[in-house]
């Protein structure tokens, strides 16, 4: 009987726990929740691909951005200033890069030269001279190239040496390329709007120290030579083409020797200012063959603290062309009049030539013992040289009445032009 009842009670526990198992079944899993370090694994992936993306990008932003402003845009995009550029006939591709560089209109001659070629156009530029500026991207070069002629007319000028700032001032009138003086000789007195250039820098510093006693800041500076104007060119433009020539000139080396100009100044001690300023006496108390021999007289001089007694300095001063000066005129008190100042004048009194600069540089040593000269024949420049007084006193006494006479020659033929 108790096998039976549990038989039962088993059976019926069974068909509860299969009726439980059936119902279950039936029921919809339970979802699991999902935590942040799941989502955060499948977005990392994505985070990561962005990331990487916008560090490449930054990287080729930068280097395009370094490119283009280091090769391709303009040298300045401010500046409008005219530079005046010829292009030769029969120039390659390669020299007109070279022309452009030189004159810093492109940052590099290669990328430039390469930018023409992609875009075909080597061939359609033309020789010519040509009005550019910093301010000009790589098509604006291109497009003026292609016309083959300057937006302006130009005129070829000769600036003698040994002439002054007023006389350049005339020839540039006298040519059409300025209608007047008057600013070209304003900035020529004080020099200012030029003092990047270090030698005007000295020579501004040069006359503040003396009582702004000059007569012309920029004389001495403005390099004689022959250059092309634009007929519509400034004052301006006409003096930093001078001074840029003077600047050029500088840096040439003397025939057989290693150093610059500017390196043998620095060697004997002198300042670009001292040089200028003895090269332009030098060059208007000598002809070209006694250039050196008359710059060693003055180094004598200088060099044993004696006066210049130079007349060509006082003549400039009172702005008079003679050689025989009176009395009163010797007497006259000015920074100029080396008859009563120690050394050299304040400044130049001219524009002095190449040949007369490298002169003050590399005087003739073999006149190391001489202290004097004089003009023996003025119409051939002939010169006589003295190591004493008595020698000198004695050349002026025979040759001195032939300057007078030369000077009364001057003014009649003066007078009848």
């Amino acid at each position: 009987m108790a096998k039976k009842l549990n038989d039962i009670y088993l059976k019926e526990n069974k068909e509860l726990e299969t009726h439980k198992i059936l119902v279950d079944s039936e029921k919809p899993p339970k979802k699991k929740k999902k935590g942040p370090s799941s989502v955060w694994n499948k977005l990392r992936p994505v985070v990561a691909v962005v990331v990487s993306l916008a560090i490449v990008g930054g990287i080729v932003y930068g280097v395009v951005d370094y490119v283009k402003g280091h090769y391709f845009d303009p040298v300045d995009v401010n500046d409008t200033t005219p530079i005046s550029v010829t292009i030769p006939k029969g120039s390659s591709l390669s020299k007109i890069s070279e022309i452009l560089y030189d004159n810093d209109l492109i940052q590099n001659k290669q990328v430039f030269k390469f930018y023409v070629d992609f875009s075909d156009m080597s061939s359609k530029l033309k020789a010519g001279t040509y009005e550019l500026s910093k301010n000009m991207d790589f098509d604006d070069l291109i497009y003026a190239l292609q016309q083959g002629k300057s937006s302006a007319g130009t005129l070829r000028i000769q600036f003698i040496e040994g002439l002054g700032v007023t006389d350049y001032a005339n020839v540039l009138v006298a040519s059409g390329i300025l209608k007047n003086t008057t600013e070209y000789l304003e900035a020529a007195k004080t020099g200012e709007g030029f003092t990047d250039y270090p030698f005007i820098a000295e020579a501004v510093a040069k006359n503040e120290e003396n009582g702004n006693g000059m007569l012309y800041v920029l004389e001495g500076y403005l390099f004689p030579d022959t250059y092309d104007f634009y007929t519509n060119a400034s004052a301006s433009d006409a003096i930093k083409k001078q001074l840029d020539r003077f600047n050029e000139i500088l840096d040439m080396k003397a025939e057989g020797k290693e150093q610059t100009y500017r390196e043998r100044a620095e060697e004997i001690g002198m300042s670009i200012h001292e040089v200028v300023t003895l090269a332009s006496i030098i060059e208007k108390e000598a002809k070209t063959p006694d250039f050196k021999k008359v710059s060693m007289v003055f180094h004598n001089r200088l060099d044993h603290e004696m006066r210049l007694d130079s007349d060509a300095t006082l003549a400039y001063a009172l702005g008079v062309k003679k050689l025989a000066l009176t009395d009163a005129e010797l007497d006259t008190d000015s920074p100029y009049n080396t008859r009563k100042i120690m050394g050299l004048p304040i400044g130049p009194i001219c524009n002095p030539s190449k040949a007369a600069i490298e002169a003050a540089l590399y005087p003739d040593e073999d006149y190391e013992e001489y202290f004097y000269f004089t003009l023996k024949d003025p119409k051939t420049g002939e010169m006589v040289f003295a190591k004493t007084l008595e020698e000198h006193d004695a050349n002026v006494a025979e040759y001195g009445h032939l300057y007078a006479e030369a000077d009364a020659e001057n003014a009649a033929k003066a007078g009848t032009e």
